[in-house]
């Protein structure tokens, strides 16, 4: 997928998926479309990408494990603590698709990253 494409470009995104990568997708693109309706959605770097002042958040999928991202490298370091169960690179956690626990805390990530950036 070409870069800086809108809406219509995430649901198509959504859509190469089938199972759980899909629901993991769905699940979170739902949640920032409905709790942050004013900020940007986009494809960007091949992934749905969520920017606002000046930060941002992405989603991606790989075979075993949602990548939840961001260059908020602040609130990735807490995640360390939070998830203890998940792999990190440099601002990603990598969240394996059977650790469902881990979504109302990546929920909460995302409020917080974004209230930061107010």
């Amino acid at each position: 997928m070409k870069d800086g494409v809108v809406m219509d470009s995430v649901n198509d995104y959504i859509n190469n998926f089938e199972g759980v990568p899909k629901e993991w997708l769905t699940t979170f693109i739902t949640f920032m479309r409905e709790n942050f309706p004013d900020v940007r959605e986009m494809i960007s770097y091949k992934m749905p990408m969520y920017k606002f002042n000046g930060k941002y958040i992405a989603f991606s999928i790989a075979k075993d494990h949602f990548s939840f991202h961001s260059l908020d490298f602040e609130m990735i370091e807490e995640l360390k603590s939070l998830l203890p169960n998940a792999k990190f690179g440099k601002g990603c956690a990598k969240v394996k698709f059977n650790d469902r626990a881990a979504i109302p805390i990546l929920f909460n990530m995302c409020r917080k990253i974004v209230d930061r950036s107010k």
